[in-house]
């Protein structure tokens, strides 16, 4: 029996469709607006921020502000050691680096440009807030910065990282990349 031309339709849809998804980045989200703006306060809160992914073992979150001035973004990673998102590069290289740590008496925030694979304190200083707390083998880090750094951009790229010592300078033992798509 011959395919009726209603099934032939339907079957070219579907492709179409897998071919249209197949184009978009696998790990892309889109940049969601937040109902209420999250509190920089280190602490990962249930459904405080409109998006979440997991990244090789760590959770990232973001948002856009309600006035679209600023962007928020926490990571909540298994170490007891310094986690760091990168933005504007899936690569250290070219990527604006916020790391720190919290060794209980002394929390480390800064701010660095990627180098290679390497990284020194940046010139460029855009942290508005930020908060880090380690607390049940777990470190979170929660920051702000304007969303004027990234506007040009149709999407923004970042890369996580955690190390297992609470300094700015050893190897990483995880890394993840990721990309927001922002709604033009």
């Amino acid at each position: 029996m011959g395919e009726n031309q209603g099934d032939h339709h339907e079957k070219h849809l579907a492709f179409l469709i897998l071919l249209v998804l197949s184009t978009l980045p696998l790990a892309a989200g889109i940049l969601p607006f937040s109902q209420k703006d999250p509190a920089v306060d280190g602490i990962f809160g249930i459904n405080e921020y409109p998006m979440e992914v997991q990244l090789n073992n760590m959770r990232i979150g973001y948002a856009l502000s309600r006035d679209s001035r600023h962007l928020y973004f926490i990571q909540d990673a298994p170490t007891t050691g310094w986690v760091s998102i990168g933005l504007g590069s899936n690569r250290m290289h070219g990527a604006h680096i916020i790391i720190g740590f919290d060794a209980i008496s002394n929390q480390v925030i800064r701010e660095d440009t990627g180098r290679g694979h390497g990284h020194s304190q940046s010139q460029r200083q855009m942290l508005v807030q930020s908060k880090i707390k380690e607390t049940g083998g777990r470190t979170t880090m929660e920051f702000t910065v304007p969303a004027s750094q990234f506007d040009s951009l149709r999407n923004l790229s970042l890369i996580a990282a955690y190390g297992s010592k609470d300094d700015l300078r050893s190897k990483h033992v995880s890394y993840d990349s990721h990309t927001i798509s922002f709604l033009r």
